[in-house]
């Protein structure tokens, strides 16, 4: 079958069809692919071609890239902010992820989107990683909306033995089995977990009844670090593949990315199976930026943008995301768009619509008609911890960091994982061969080759802005860096004394969003939550009649270890006065202007 074919015919069939149809139909199932620890040099559809990732790149290049995507810079935040549409500041979710033993959960009284997609029809299940709460059964996923569960509750495992191994701030350490279905433990276990997850959203597809639309949320711990005596554990089944690839690592960790190229390609497969999949929205997205050095570092690369996983700069918040519908007209959208939108956003897709408040916004229109974003802002990331106090927001174009940042992944890194030592394959026979492109012929949508290499070109972040400051800028108690990220995606020209006014205007705006967060009690990990408690397995350890603090205060009847001696309290307003004893670097500068 000829390569290179125009998409006339099928898009006036498609023209004629949703004028009939709408597009696409408000009971359209819904998979929703998460993978954790992702950069953006990562997948091959940023303009790389030494990661080929042919299964996600045709179904992005049918699709639409979201190329000013942000999510949040960690794991329990970022997951935090998709379920509940609500920046996790708000709710104590924000900074630290959850550690297994802690009894901190999103609170009871948020609604999640799998529960807004049940009540509209919805079968719901969530394959893959939770870490948003496991330290009681009300905290469960088939709690909280999902009618089944099949993954790890909490933070990442080991991807053979499926245990986490946990060390506590003060040395101590606790290991055991953490994937589940639904409550039943799964000691008999023995597949790589990419595979395992991944016979089970296929096996969902396949069980599932067509009368009752579907809402399929799958997320992979990969390609996450495992344990510290496996960081990196790609697929023993196949030889050791990307020889091109010159560091050692990073060609472990491409295998890795391959293994959920494959994972892409045969959920896809299994819906055109079952007759659904031209009308389904796929939605594939990383949770946030990759660690490529450090604690739990696995190589991946966010280059061109600075910064790693865990902190304020584009390469912990902006990841590689895309949807796709059949109706879909190919195209990079540039419209701001943040992971809190996706709960409005794919309730409006289903039919649905929300009389709750919340930060996310409703793109469905802006993406299906390529109109400008409804959102104009975006609070990328708030840490206010003892280490450290920053924040980040973005407004239009220009993006504010301030804070203390001393010690975090504050430059650019991986450039020396990009070296190949020969030839990288074919980018355009990948995508051919593919199982998706294979598929999509099959549907009638063929790749035409002009429109791949538009469209990738489009994807692939540039400089614009020439002029780089020789020495990256970093805040401090009386100054803040800015930046005109779209210009300067890669965060290299401070603006602060240059665009006064507008960092003046943006620090205004982030002290008010900083006044409403709901701030984090201790850390309150318990040694009750040992594995070795249950049999070498992590289960909730805590029942239904013991006092829920809404993941904000200890539970003053366990024997928790609070590792924090500051005084943190609920707040809805800062203090500049001094009296709390809460550094805050927003009031000292509100002093400066």
């Amino acid at each position: 079958m000829p390569y290179v074919i125009h998409r006339l015919q099928f898009w006036t069939s498609i023209t004629l069809i949703s004028v009939v149809m709408g597009y696409p139909s408000r009971s359209s199932n819904v998979v929703f692919i998460m993978v954790d620890d992702m950069g953006w040099n990562d997948v091959s559809f940023h303009g790389s071609d030494q990661i080929l990732t042919p299964n996600i790149d045709t179904l992005a290049y049918h699709g639409v890239i979201l190329q000013h995507y942000y999510s949040e810079a960690i794991c329990t935040p970022a997951r935090t902010a998709l379920l509940t549409g609500k920046y996790p500041m708000r709710l104590g979710m924000h900074g630290t992820p959850l550690f297994n033993s802690e009894d901190r959960g999103i609170p009871l009284t948020e609604r999640l989107l799998p529960s807004y997609m049940k009540e509209l029809g919805y079968s719901t299940h969530l394959v893959g990683k939770w870490h948003v709460g496991m330290s009681r059964k009300e905290y469960y996923p088939t709690s909280r909306g999902y009618d089944t569960h099949y993954g790890m509750r909490g933070g990442f495992i080991d991807y053979y033995t499926y245990n986490k191994v946990e060390t506590w701030p003060d040395g101590r350490i606790l290991f055991g089995l953490d994937l589940y279905d639904n409550d039943i433990p799964q000691d008999e276990e023995e597949r790589y977990i990419v595979d395992a997850l991944t016979d089970r959203a296929v096996k969902i597809i396949n069980r599932h009844n067509t009368s009752v639309p579907l809402f399929l949320h799958v997320t992979h711990n990969a390609p996450h670090a495992g344990n510290t005596g496996g960081i990196l554990q790609p697929p023993l089944h196949t030889t050791v593949k990307h020889r091109h690839i010159a560091n050692s690592n990073r060609r472990l960790y491409a295998e890795i990315v391959t293994q959920i190229d494959r994972s892409v390609g045969r959920i896809v497969r299994a819906l055109a199976e079952k007759d659904i999949l031209d009308d389904t929205i796929i939605i594939f997205a990383s949770d946030n930026g990759s660690p490529t050095v450090g604690a739990n570092n696995n190589w991946g690369v966010n280059l061109p943008f600075r910064g790693l996983k865990e902190t304020p700069w584009e390469g912990a918040v902006r990841v590689p995301a895309f949807i796709w519908h059949s109706s879909f007209r190919p195209r990079v959208w540039d419209g701001l768009m943040h992971v809190t939108d996706w709960l409005p956003t794919l309730t409006a897709a289903a039919g649905g619509r929300l009389i709750t408040e919340i930060d996310g916004v409703n793109q469905w229109d802006s993406i299906i008609q390529d109109g400008i974003s409804k959102r104009t802002e975006v609070l990328i990331t708030v840490e206010d911890s003892d280490r450290n106090t920053y924040a980040a927001y973005r407004a239009g174009d220009y993006k504010i960091v301030v804070g203390n940042v001393t010690g975090l992944s504050n430059n650019y890194y991986g450039a020396d994982l990009l070296i190949n030592k020969e030839k990288a394959p074919e980018y355009f026979p990948s995508l051919r061969s593919c199982d998706i492109a294979r598929i999509f012929e099959y549907m009638g949508l063929y790749l035409d080759i002009d429109e791949v290499k538009a469209m990738r070109a489009a994807a692939t972040i540039r400089q614009e802005e020439p002029i780089r400051d020789s020495t990256p800028c970093l805040p401090s108690l009386t100054r803040g860096c800015l930046f005109n990220v779209r210009r300067d995606p890669s965060e290299s020209r401070d603006l602060w004394q240059r665009a006064n006014k507008i960092a003046v205007l943006l620090t205004s705006r982030l002290r008010g969003l900083w006044a409403m967060q709901r701030r984090r009690g201790p850390l309150n990990i318990q040694i009750e939550a040992d594995p070795a408690n249950f049999d070498y397995r992590w289960t909730a350890w805590l029942s239904n009649q013991s006092n829920i603090s809404n993941a904000i205060l200890p539970d003053s009847n366990s024997r928790a270890r609070n590792y924090t001696s500051r005084n943190k309290t609920i707040a809805n307003s800062i203090n500049c006065d001094g009296t709390t004893g809460i550094r805050n670097f927003l009031c000292i500068l509100k002093s400066v202007f």
